[in-house]
């Protein structure tokens, strides 16, 4: 009888012990579990399946809810500038920007703000130049944060242009998301130190756990350039993006769009960029170094506001702006976007609006580059198009494009996707427009786009079991 002599019987009994005190702490550590899951905001359904993965599974489903569960992490409240904006006066006339503004404080958002030029960039071309000359010509400060900075000639450009800035005294700091430029980030950072401006790593694959989530991304794409002029859009520094000269017309560079607003709305800009930098670990502004906001003065008649989304935000606010204007909507709603794959309430609200009269047009390119996301928006397009919405496919390329236009009372570009990781996963950015003339320009682009597409739905091989398993697995991608 080994268990019985002196030394198995000790064995026993630690083994005994381990298993009671792991026992005692998976139940402490699932009710802890089960308390954040309750507290956490998320659709009922969700929060049902992580109640019963934590009961049922607790050391399978405690990781992974630490690794993916949490979305939220609001920060807004220390963005410098921020009590002021909420402090902003609202319009008092009775324009769509009204409601939206009460709706954006209530957000902690910044307000829409009047007095900007405003400039939209619709090739690759044209966006690179003018990317190049805010950063060549800027005076005082480069504040740049963005998801993908390309290894190749495109980004290394960039990177140059930007190190020769700082080697000329400008105050030069970048943001790189740590999973969108794992490829350049290091030499950018070398490269770049080495000229005298800093590099941070947005979210590390290696970091506390009380600092965020490895699958919240930053997928912003903003640059403020001395305080005055906002890049904004969904191109990143790569070549298909954007580049000095058109690409073949057999590799053509993706179709997409970015926009400078120069005026008031920059010191929001920066409020941004300077919270996004803190949280990365790089230090505040000087306390004696002036405002952007008392550098902001009136450039033209564009009413422009920054929105910023994401995990760092208390509440979904692009995703609130989107869903506040659809319904809104009397004549017109035209999306042109990558990857459709909205939550059920907006793609709802969508088919609604073709149901009441509203045109409703949905571009999205034929094939994009994501085939789980290119299956999961089949049978939302169907739907749309059965509510009589028409659904425009692009077959010229690529399509990554993100912008909106609404009547003639709201347009955006920017960095969201219409889809569930862009609305509730992502850090997002992007400018929402309430001009004529400003509106005006996003409209014609999405023409554009229209006018070279096809409204025919592309054959469809897989099966719809294909189509609900793509559906729940793009959140994620």
């Amino acid at each position: 009888m080994e268990c019985w002599r002196p030394a198995g019987l000790r064995a026993l009994i630690a083994t005994y012990v381990a298993s009671h005190v792991l026992t005692v702490l998976a139940a402490i550590a699932s009710l802890v579990m089960l308390f954040r899951v309750f507290d956490s905001p998320r659709t009922p359904q969700s929060t049902l399946a992580w109640l019963l993965a934590i009961v049922f599974l607790p050391f399978v489903a405690i990781p992974l809810y630490l690794l993916l569960g949490s979305r939220k992490f609001p920060r807004h409240a220390k963005r410098p500038g921020h009590e002021a904006a909420r402090s902003a006066d609202l319009p008092t006339d009775d324009k769509p920007t009204t409601r939206l503004a009460r709706l954006s404080l209530a957000s902690g958002l910044a307000p829409a703000r009047a007095g900007h030029a405003f400039e939209l960039l619709t090739t690759g071309e044209t966006a690179y130049a003018r990317l190049m000359d805010l950063i060549r010509n800027a005076g005082r400060s480069i504040d740049l944060t963005m998801f993908i900075l390309g290894d190749d000639a495109t980004g290394r450009a960039v990177v140059d242009a930007l190190a020769e800035s700082a080697a000329r005294g400008v105050r030069v700091r970048l943001i790189l998301d740590a999973v969108g430029s794992r490829r350049s980030l290091r030499r950018a950072t070398r490269l770049l130190s080495a000229a005298g401006a800093h590099v941070r790593a947005f979210m590390p694959l290696r970091h506390s756990p009380v600092r965020g989530r490895t699958n919240l991304r930053s997928h912003r794409k903003l640059g403020v350039f001395d305080g005055e002029h906002v890049f904004a859009g969904g191109m990143n520094l790569a070549d298909e993006y954007m580049g000095p000269t058109a690409r073949p017309a057999s590799a053509p560079r993706w179709r997409d769009v970015a926009a400078v607003a120069t005026g008031p709305a920059a010191a929001d800009a920066a409020a941004l960029f300077e919270s996004d930098w803190r949280f990365c670990g790089g230090p505040g502004r000087a306390v004696d170094e002036p405002s952007f906001a008392d550098r902001a003065v009136a450039r033209g008649d564009a009413v422009v506001q920054v929105v910023a989304s994401g995990p760092d935000m208390p509440t979904d606010t692009f995703y609130d702006l989107l869903l506040t204007e659809i319904f809104d909507a009397r004549e017109r709603i035209a999306i042109a976007t990558p990857y459709y794959v909205p939550d059920a309430p907006l793609q709802h609200a969508l088919v609604l609006s073709a149901r009441r009269g509203v045109r409703t047009e949905i571009l999205v390119p034929s094939r994009s580059n994501h085939g789980v996301a290119d299956i999961a928006r089949r049978q939302l397009l169907r739907e749309l198009r059965a509510a009589g919405a028409v659904v425009h496919y692009y077959g010229l390329g690529m399509v990554h494009a993100k912008a909106m236009v609404i009547d003639d009372a709201f347009a955006y570009v920017g960095s969201p996707n219409f889809d569930m990781r862009s609305l509730f996963l992502n850090y997002e950015s992007a400018l929402c427009l309430y001009s004529s003339d400003a509106i005006g320009q996003v409209r014609r682009y999405i023409d554009d786009l229209v006018s070279e597409s096809e409204s025919d739905s592309p054959p469809y091989r897989q099966h719809w079991v294909i189509e609900q398993v793509a559906r729940l697995l793009a959140p994620e991608l």
